[in-house]
């Protein structure tokens, strides 16, 4: 038996959210507060005995923050199990969950809705909009309740199927709650928690507190019920022991003399009359259980066998170590019973632990028959896993978004993407949109226009470059699209047109012409091929380089970054002037000769290394590049954000600084973010932030 599907309605983060599972290792990828810890509450909420009882009672703040009104609505977490056998240690939960349609499926739902008045009044007064309106008002968060079902055959993530059994708000109808349709909601049923083995391993950041203190401690839930194991004559002669240790220590001399001495000064200071009688006793429990709670972890290393020491003596690492061993051990046991499934929960095992030690946890357990799930924004976990048992979190607005990156493709090519992650340990899944460029050049050199140009980093506008050889791109472009990853990706690639002009017949070319007119024909065929595959796919664009990167980057008025770089590739000065002398006519193709034959001389990474040592504000982004930056940043960035970048564009040396003044004083007493924006792009037109904002607005969405 295992989870297949977990399916969350107006909890938290999440409004209408699914998460889909298969056996073995599940990962749950997420930048931060994107909703992983809240996915994990929703599962334990149904399954883990260990959370308080009052914890299915939830709270205002557990709903969903799109809702303009929690008043009314209910919170739905359901899980959809599978392979349901007639073994033994699953019938029960089978009788419980099993669905009509197919007995092999079962649901278990939790639903936190308000209690039976409150939904028979609401239906009493359905279309009177006054009276409803009135019955929610009153409505507090101890209204309501909540109960658990098995065998529920709807689903509530459709807002049809919502609205005609929870509620219409806006159409002020609601359901009769003396009409329950349990085929629909679900026969009431109790927690199958003594049916299945489950374990939490929380987010590992801090807790040698946590081993220490005796409610929450692992190794002490590994010791629980250690009197109920020992022999009779083992605890009587414990507690033997015990209690002569305690008459010993009590009777020592020191011990009565001190004793005796606090008693004396009590008498003195304040008489006999008013003074207690006190006294010093030695107090080990001489219960087995509360005897327990008094043991404790000692640590040492693989380096020194005799010296063990407390554990708060071991660094942060080592101690999550140990706490993760002892709950994976807790897991091992649990292991060892009979139940109809065992379910193991590991959130962020990345917080201070190496990442070889996170690879080496991942594929110990990938072959497990238990079912594990993974919360992690670790690139190292994040490699290794199948994009087949992925579900991507992403906040769109504050609410979370779950997205399934293997929908839709064959299994063939989910394995290329997968080997491909493994091999890169890329950061392409965890980002807010992508660029895909093909070279170092691209890598190194566009990050630092970025910042130099707008004052902000790629990483602060939420977007990720990715090099990858072009071959690439249609595989791995296939991730983002509606079905899948519904993240923009910008591919930023050479169309590698001719920069000079080639005979009519291909027969008349030389050598070098010939070399010309090949790149621009597998240049027209590359791009041919990749808009073909990216065709109505809304999630990805391509963009290109006229002719190569660096011969774009020149052409866009940048011969004066390629020029302060030329005292650091040559020493002699008929070399520098040489070269220079090419450069500043940056539009004629034999400056494009010149930058290709200095990139081939250099490398194109360190040439664009030294180059980006040169980039500032005055620098010009090639318009296909602006493009792609525009359309990597749906669902976009506030007015607030770009008003901090027209600030920087007048704060330092653009072009256009006559415009500068008339803006900066504008600007003094406009307040609105938005007119500010506006201000600036009408009165610098050929800015590049004022392209750069123009090019966004015609992408979104």
């Amino acid at each position: 038996m295992y989870i297949s599907k977990l399916s969350i309605n107006n909890f938290r983060n999440f409004h209408r959210a699914e998460f889909n599972f298969n056996k073995g290792v599940n990962t749950l990828l997420g930048e931060n507060a994107s909703g992983k810890s809240n996915a994990f509450h929703a599962l334990r909420l149904l399954l883990d005995d260990s959370l308080s009882r009052s914890a299915t009672k939830l709270k205002e703040s557990d709903f969903c923050r799109k809702l303009s009104n929690w008043k009314g609505h209910w919170i739905i977490i359901s899980i959809e199990l599978n392979e349901l056998s007639s073994h033994e240690s699953i019938r029960t939960i089978k009788h419980l969950t099993g669905k009509m349609s197919d007995e092999n499926e079962g649901k278990l739902s939790l639903y936190f809705r308000p209690s039976y008045k409150f939904r028979r009044d609401l239906y009493i007064n359905n279309g009177d909009p006054e009276a409803i309106e009135k019955i929610l008002s009153t409505i507090t968060i101890d209204d309501y309740e909540t109960i658990l079902t098995g065998r529920a055959s709807v689903d509530f993530l459709n807002e049809q199927v919502y609205l005609s059994l929870v509620g219409d708000f806006k159409g002020y109808s609601f359901p009769n709650p003396d009409d329950e349709k349990f085929d629909l909601y679900g026969t009431k049923v109790f927690p199958i928690y003594d049916e299945v083995s489950f374990t939490f391993i929380k987010a590992l950041r801090d807790v040698v507190s946590d081993l220490k203190n005796h409610r929450v401690s692992p190794l002490l839930a590994l010791l629980k019920n250690l009197g109920e194991k020992l022999t009779p004559h083992d605890s009587k002669e414990i507690v033997e022991k015990v209690t002569g240790l305690n008459t010993l220590i009590s009777g020592l001399d020191e011990v009565t003399k001190v004793s005796k001495g606090v008693q004396n000064t009590l008498n003195k200071t304040i008489g006999y009359t008013f003074s207690p009688l006190v006294g010093i006793e030695s107090s080990l429990p001489e219960d087995i259980e509360e005897l327990v709670q008094k043991l404790s972890l000692v640590v040492g290393d693989n380096y020194n066998g005799v010296y063990k020491g407390d554990i708060s003596e071991l660094s942060l690492g080592g101690a999550n170590l140990i706490y993760m061993a002892l709950k994976l051990y807790e897991y091992e046991v649990k292991q060892s019973t009979d139940k109809a499934a065992q379910i193991l929960l590991i959130e962020e095992p990345e917080a201070h632990i190496h990442t070889h030690i996170q690879k080496t946890l991942f594929e110990k357990y990938s072959g497990d028959k238990t079912q594990v799930f993974l919360t992690t924004h670790s690139a190292h976990i994040s490699s290794v896993s199948k994009i087949s048992n992925m579900n991507i979190l992403s906040l769109q607005s504050g609410i979370a978004d779950v997205f399934q990156p293997y929908k839709g493709l064959d299994p063939n090519e989910c394995s290329r993407i997968e080997r491909y992650l493994n091999a890169t340990r890329s950061t392409l899944l965890f980002a807010k949109g992508v660029i895909l460029v093909e070279g170092d050049a691209e890598l190194i050199l566009i990050p630092a226009m970025v910042k130099k140009v707008f004052g902000l980093s790629l990483d602060e506008l939420g977007l990720s470059l990715i090099s990858m050889d072009s071959a690439f791109f249609d595989h791995i472009s296939k991730l983002f699209h509606n079905l899948r990853i519904r993240k923009r990706c910008a591919i930023i690639t050479d169309l590698d047109s001719a920069f000079v002009e080639l005979p009519e017949d291909s027969d008349d070319d030389d050598d070098i012409m010939k070399g010309y007119r090949n790149s621009e024909i597998a240049g027209t065929q590359r791009k041919v091929s990749l808009d073909t595959a990216i065709l109505h796919n809304n999630y990805i664009s391509a963009h290109y380089a006229k002719h190569t990167f660096e011969v774009d980057f020149l052409k866009s008025n940048n011969a004066l970054e390629y020029i302060r770089t030329l005292s650091k590739i040559y020493t002699r000065k008929f070399d520098i002037d040489k070269s220079k002398g090419i450069l500043k006519h940056y539009e004629s193709s034999e400056a494009a000769v010149e930058v290709l034959r200095l990139a081939k001389k250099e490398g194109k990474g360190w040439l664009s290394l030294l180059v980006s040592e040169e980039v500032n504000s005055l620098t010009f982004i090639p318009d296909y590049i602006l493009k792609a930056i525009a359309f990597a940043l749906d669902p976009g960035l506030s007015d607030s954000v770009f008003k901090k970048m027209c600030d920087y564009r007048l704060n330092n040396d653009i072009v256009h600084d006559n415009e500068k003044e008339k803006v900066s004083d504008f600007f003094k007493v406009e307040n609105n973010d938005s007119g500010y924006v506006e201000y600036f792009m009408d009165s610098i037109p050929e800015d590049d932030l004022s392209k750069l904002i123009n090019y966004f607005d015609g992408y979104k969405s």
